[in-house]
């Protein structure tokens, strides 16, 4: 359960348990709830008519509201804050769910850090049956393991940058053909001495003064370097986003409406767009995921999403991965994947 942080109105047992029902049928038919409905699957011996009264109290208080289409009600929200921040228990995934994952990504022998991702992402997606979105590390907190520089033609430079992580980055750069492969082996260890063990960040802002002192008459490889820095240790180089399922939507009659459809899925091509929702999260669990519903995403077109994020890392850089689907998820249930979908892709990427 997350930490509450938040002012939400204080309800009564009476009240709580409405809500929570509310919350549990609409989350498994997608209909607002109506009272007379819902006063025959309440526990508590409640009349139709109380249970009208307590609904329209939840409404006054902002935790549920009256779609104009429908006499019943569904969560705000305020009230699927309040759940996920005051009442969610974790639930415990299926054996078969666990396998599944865990025995997707041991498959991924051949390949990159891009290929385990996208197979996470691919069955985040398949088990969920949501839009998975998996964020790869972030280039400019890796640590610089090493440099090497290989002439492979006259006047051509090829920089290889090895990052603590397993990431190799290559950019070719142009060199004047003089330049002897005595000056060349100089130039790495000296770069090496002084750059090795900074992230690339650190590296991209502070090579001017790392390097200060350095003589230029006798080293202008090292202000060809110096000079093209931004370019070499860019951080966006091999950032990637991996999106899976999006054809999920149409599974949820949130979006049966084509306009909405295609709203969302332009949103979900807008690399910005992803990169700002990933790095929300209004409601922090005690493990780390990170929950932001509706409005909180700010944008309009997603109004009707939630997205479910954790952190996985990669040697000493950090990515993200997460679920993007409609407010009235099961957010328990989704919670506990996206953790587990975390941990297990750290276990991976360590082997």
């Amino acid at each position: 359960m997350a930490n509450q942080k938040r002012h939400y109105p204080s309800l009564t047992e009476r009240q709580e348990a409405v809500f929570t029902a509310v919350l549990q049928q609409y989350v498994t038919s997608a209909r607002a709830v109506g009272s007379r409905n819902l006063a025959k699957r309440l526990t508590l011996d409640l009349s139709p008519a109380t249970v009208r009264n307590v609904m329209a109290d939840l409404e006054e208080m902002g935790m549920l509201s009256h779609p104009h289409t429908s006499a019943g009600r569904v969560p705000t929200t305020l009230g699927y804050g309040y759940y996920v921040d005051s009442m969610m228990h974790r639930v415990e995934l299926t054996d078969d769910e666990q396998r599944e994952f865990s025995q997707a990504l041991k498959e991924v022998m051949i390949g990159g850090v891009n290929e385990v991702l996208d197979r996470a992402g691919e069955t985040l997606a398949r088990v969920s049956t949501l839009i998975s979105v998996v964020l790869s590390p972030r280039m400019a907190d890796g640590i610089l393991h090493k440099i090497d520089l290989v002439r492979i033609a006259t006047g051509r430079l090829l920089v290889v940058l090895s990052i603590r992580n397993g990431f190799v980055r290559s950019i070719l750069l142009e060199i004047s053909s003089t330049l002897k492969d005595e000056e060349i082996d100089a130039a790495k260890r000296l770069l090496n001495e002084r750059l090795s063990g900074l992230t690339l960040g650190e590296v991209r802002h502070t090579i001017d003064k790392r390097l200060a002192g350095v003589s230029e008459s006798s080293t202008p490889l090292i202000k060809l370097v110096v000079d093209s820095a931004d370019h070499i240790f860019r951080p966006d180089r091999v950032e990637e986003i991996h999106v899976d399922g999006t054809r999920n939507v149409l599974d949820h009659p949130e979006f049966a409406n084509m306009d909405q459809m295609k709203a969302v899925i332009e949103i979900l091509e807008d690399r910005d767009v992803i990169m700002h929702l990933l790095e929300k999260g209004q409601h922090k669990m005690d493990d780390g995921v990170r929950i932001s519903i509706g409005e909180e995403l700010g944008q309009g077109s997603l109004e009707s999403c939630s997205v479910v994020t954790a952190g996985y890392s990669l040697g000493d850089t950090e990515g993200t991965l997460g679920i993007i689907g409609p407010t009235r998820m099961d957010y328990a249930r989704v919670v506990s994947l996206v953790n587990f979908a975390a941990s297990t892709l750290n276990r991976r990427l360590i082997d």
